[in-house]
């Protein structure tokens, strides 16, 4: 799997590299339902008794129940964007199964900066900016004198760095050079339990509507 250093300065004079600095980010490509490589087991041919068996059962079934062929309605799925689209109308990676799920009121507040555009949301007094175009640059210079570490987001590894307050997480999907990202400051009087946990969060529902 691709993989990507946030410090790849070479070794000197024996010494160790920095601690935090040196992490890799394991790039997850497989979709839900492609990570087994085995096919489901082929239907075993019925003994002919079972066969009677199972024909008599289904035509008590259908007799004694006409609704029960009707199938199961399916669960709405997310919608999907491609991550160019997302980063250029971030507050639309949460759909709203997604806010209600997280507790969020409102559908956020997009910004514009340096990096592109950002989506702002409250969640639990935490307040995460949501961004999906981030350069690993930009990843390295935020993660640099932070707690670092390396934890499951949804299906993918993200890098997460925890400086004073403020908790960032970086995401890549595709393209190393193209994060996504959440950066997340608690509220006064807060706790900050909860500031990575809200980014992550958030980050995991973004990830559910990239195709």
């Amino acid at each position: 799997m691709p993989r990507f250093d946030l410090d790849q300065r070479p070794w000197g004079g024996g010494s160790r590299r920095k601690a935090g600095l040196v992490l890799a980010l394991a790039v997850s490509l497989l979709s839900a339902g492609c990570s087994s490589g085995q096919g489901a087991p082929g239907p075993s041919s019925p003994s002919p008794t079972s066969s009677a068996s199972a024909s008599t059962s289904s035509s008590a079934s259908a007799s004694s129940s006409p609704s029960a062929s009707s199938p199961p309605s399916a669960a709405p799925q997310p919608s999907k964007y491609t991550q160019a689209q997302l980063a250029a109308r971030p507050c639309d990676a949460l759909d709203g199964r997604d806010l209600a799920a997280l507790e969020i009121s409102g559908r956020g507040e997009q910004e514009s900066g340096k990096q592109g555009a950002t989506c702002h949301w409250k969640l639990a007094g935490q307040n995460v900016s949501l961004a999906l175009d981030l350069p690993l640059s930009y990843a390295k210079t935020m993660t640099k004198n932070g707690r670092v570490t390396q934890v499951p987001v949804g299906q993918h590894q993200a890098i997460q760095a925890e400086f004073q307050r403020i908790c960032f997480i970086f995401v890549a999907v595709n393209d190393v050079n193209r994060l996504i990202g959440t950066t997340t400051i608690p509220e006064a009087g807060v706790s900050q339990d909860g500031t990575c946990p809200a980014g992550a969060s958030v980050a995991a529902a973004a990830l559910t509507h990239i195709r």
